[in-house]
């Protein structure tokens, strides 16, 4: 008796250890692990990978991916990742040395269909080497479409018994961003004006798709104080295209914002490119909308 009660125990240790083996492995196997360099990213994994995918991104709330600086432990989440995705050029350039050689990346300012945005200079070389482009590709919900599309397509071909599901999870976020397009056009259409004064040069792409026109910009490089020359560039420029506003950002000190605002008698709004925590897309660039709407006005 004594020899099966101790058979008994040793059965229902193992059993136990079985047990608590396969929760570990369902617990850290079942979901592809995606690490993302800004939170707009996080979002359309999320929504392209619901339940199949676990998101990790690296840029904290409030900061700007221009200046951020990632911590030991966000390196080693980009280490363990199953895919990483970055925008790519200055927009992240951080997270270039956390990389290692066998995670694959995809980098949105690489994807076919977007065409990127050289402001200032002659662009022929810098387009081979995709150097010296505006960053600001995701703020264009078209191209939200075609950065979601390939996030689909690589986690089918990670986890190929989830395409359906991917596939499925994309097509309804395509229609809420053909949804969100719509409507931005539409208000677009009432604005008195389509001139528009940005803090940095974030809004390129979106102004390009929607017909708006920036006539200044008051941080040419994030992190950077402008100089009293530039500022009073920019005040004359609001001055000259009867602008009713203009645009600071949330993760940027807005000082300079305030000080134009205050000598060519406009008001200070808001354009977010990040987002609050826990905003999705959609949300984030329909408050954004509302500044613009606000600060355009009505025809």
């Amino acid at each position: 008796m004594r020899r099966m009660a101790a058979l008994l125990v040793i059965g229902l240790s193992v059993l136990g250890v079985l047990s608590c083996k396969h929760k570990s492995s369902v617990s850290t196997t079942d979901k592809i692990k995606v690490v993302v360099t800004i939170p707009p990213l996080a979002d359309f994994v999320h929504e392209v990978g619901g339940e199949g995918v676990q998101v990790t991104n690296l840029l904290p709330p409030g900061a700007s991916p221009h200046t951020f600086e990632p911590t030991p432990s966000q390196a080693r989440a980009a280490s363990e990742a199953d895919l990483v995705i970055r925008i790519g050029l200055d927009a992240d350039h951080w997270i270039d040395g956390l990389l290692p050689s066998n995670v694959p990346v995809i980098t949105a300012a690489e994807l076919d269909g977007i065409e990127l945005i050289y402001e200032g200079q002659s662009h022929e070389h810098e387009v081979e080497r995709r150097e010296g482009a505006n960053p600001h590709v995701w703020l264009d919900p078209v191209y939200a479409k075609v950065i979601s599309s390939a996030i689909a397509s690589k986690l089918a071909k990670l986890d190929p018994a989830g395409k359906a599901e991917y596939e499925k999870n994309l097509s309804g976020y395509l229609a809420e961003l053909d949804s969100l397009d719509a409507e931005i056009r539409t208000a677009v259409k009432g604005f008195g004006s389509k001139a528009y004064v940005s803090f940095h040069p974030a809004w390129v792409y979106f102004a390009r798709r929607y017909g708006l026109q920036r006539v200044a910009v008051i941080a040419e490089s994030p992190g950077k104080e402008p100089t009293p020359r530039h500022l009073a560039e920019v005040i004359e420029a609001v001055r000259k295209s009867g602008a009713k506003a203009v645009f600071a950002e949330p993760q940027l000190s807005p000082k300079a914002a305030r000080v134009i605002a205050r000598e060519a008698g406009v008001e200070v709004l808001f354009l977010d490119p990040l987002g609050r925590q826990k905003e999705s897309y959609v949300e984030m660039m329909t408050r954004n909308l509302e500044a613009l709407s606000e600060a355009m006005g009505d025809k």
